[in-house]
């Protein structure tokens, strides 16, 4: 019945995650229809960092971004006097093997711009302007959308799924009775985004300053963007706190009118919260729909892009008859883990703040301290899912450095699985077992003796990588069909 579907993908909420998402399917193949209530982008900054893994997920998309991004060169917590508690440096020009940069700042406007006109040449067909008023489960296994477009009349399109990228407030959220899980932060901040109009001397760091006063984040953004974040105190309204001439008095020991344009001053209320299920028959979340967190570590936008890069190969397979519907469940079992322990982290830097102030007691600072900026909690990996246990790099992104001969690996692995090896990846394989493979389009590919990968494919080992460049295994050559099993990723069963 699926030729008799308007769309394969709806999505709902055109911003950076939904049209990440339109655009990443599109380019699989499939029929996207994407649909917002406004009209235009969104004409100021809201998200400002990404780190390498969103960058690698845009290249991946076709969207270079190094003319309108800033790499960062180092981050810390200090304490009101200024002096650092916890932080990193990275040196100036640094890269990863990838060829990218840990963490640049970007400017959310015209990231969002560049990615609707790939999207648009991709195929994507936009329904701005135009609401959903309803979702209906279809009787033939998908979705039904109502749409009442403003000033016209309302209609309906049918799609084999349907994801929610409408942010905070989503209404397909709430439609699907949805809740959220509280992870226990709720704090309000006034955010303060300026131009600067001179050269002013200021910190080159993202800096958590720890005042007892008021907490305050400084963000140095792309070009000359410059953004700081104040506490809120409870008996501080948000038409006071907002208002010029205050916002003008929070900024003096930084800037003066002289020094930077005001672009936006708006409070936020910064919460920590999960949905209690990403996936809801042929309804999913993304994004601020699924998640959100304080956005002390910069990594609410990056959430939503793991979701999309995350969510996409799997419709992608289910819908090429390539993989069972069961696989699109792995994105649950694997994003709302892992989203969930990104929102405590943020969610723990807050708190750090808040103890190194000595504001609120959250226990021993040293308690929270590996919250902090280079202070050692690793970065949390997938641990259930489509994936088979092993070393600790089963989970995490794959490497993917530029190889010997110039070549990049993610070009060489492209946009399907990969068995990856140092030699002939199939050298061991049971031809049965590499047949499996071929059916689905996996690559077999030989990278040599890469130093960034020798510690993973080690005595003649195959490492299996995902689409969405996160590895699934590390196994022998003559163990792949139980790792193949494990996996249930077998196209005779859809």
């Amino acid at each position: 019945m699926a030729g008799a579907f308007d769309a394969d993908l709806i999505v709902v909420g055109c911003g950076p995650v939904g049209v990440t998402m339109a655009l990443l399917a599109a380019r699989r193949g499939l029929r996207v229809h994407a649909i917002d209530r406004s009209t235009e982008v969104y004409d100021l900054p809201r998200a400002i960092v990404m780190d390498e893994e969103i960058q690698q997920v845009l290249r991946d998309a076709g969207v270079e971004v190094d003319d309108i991004t800033t790499p960062l060169v180092g981050a810390e917590f200090v304490r009101g006097d200024g002096e650092r508690v916890t932080g990193i440096e990275i040196p100036p020009g640094f890269v990863l093997p990838s060829g990218l940069p840990p963490a640049v700042a970007y400017e959310q406007p015209e990231l969002e711009a560049r990615l609707r006109a790939h999207a648009e040449a991709a195929g994507v067909a936009f329904d701005l302007g135009t609401e959903v008023t309803d979702i209906a489960d279809d009787a033939d296994g998908g979705v039904v959308a109502a749409l009442a477009p403003a000033g016209g009349a309302e209609r309906h399109v049918r799609a084999r799924w349907l994801v929610g990228c409408d942010g905070a407030r989503s209404s397909v959220r709430r439609r699907r009775g949805i809740a959220f899980v509280d992870q226990g932060f709720d704090q309000r901040w006034l955010v303060v985004d300026t131009w600067l109009r001179r050269d002013v001397d200021l910190s080159p760091f993202v800096q958590q300053i720890c005042a007892p006063e008021r907490s305050v984040t400084f963000v140095p953004g792309h070009d000359r963007r410059r953004r700081f974040e104040f506490l809120l105190h409870d008996d501080e309204t948000d038409a006071a706190m907002t208002a010029p001439a205050r916002v003008a008095d929070l900024l003096a020991p930084w800037l003066t009118p002289a020094d930077a344009e005001i672009t936006r001053a708006v409070v936020y209320r910064f919460h920590a919260l999960v949905a209690e299920r990403f996936r809801d028959g042929s309804v999913f979340l993304a994004g601020d729909a699924a998640h959100q967190m304080p956005p002390f570590n910069g990594q609410g936008l990056c959430a939503g892009l793991r979701d999309a890069a995350n969510l996409v190969w799997k419709l992608d397979l289910v819908h090429r008859g390539r993989a069972p519907d069961a696989l699109l469940d792995t994105y649950d079992a694997e994003r709302r883990p892992h989203a969930e322990a990104q929102v405590v982290h943020s969610a723990d830097a807050g708190k750090l703040i808040e103890a190194i102030a000595g504001r609120i007691d959250h226990g021993d600072v040293s308690d929270l301290l590996d919250a902090g900026y280079g202070a050692g909690r690793p970065f949390p990996k997938l641990t259930t899912g489509m994936l088979v246990p092993g070393p600790d790099a089963v989970g995490r992104p794959f490497p993917l450095p530029i190889l010997g001969d110039g070549r990049r690996t993610c070009d060489v692995l492209g946009s399907g699985f990969a068995l990856v090896a140092a030699d002939d990846p199939r050298r061991g394989v049971d031809p049965a077992v590499a047949a499996r493979w071929d059916e689905i389009g996996a690559r077999w590919v030989a990278v040599g003796d890469d130093p960034w990968l020798a510690g993973l494919l080690v005595d003649e080992q195959i490492a299996l990588v995902r689409p969405d460049r996160y590895l699934a295994a590390v196994v022998r050559p003559h163990d792949l069909g139980r790792v193949t099993d494990a996996l249930a990723l077998d196209p005779t069963s859809a």
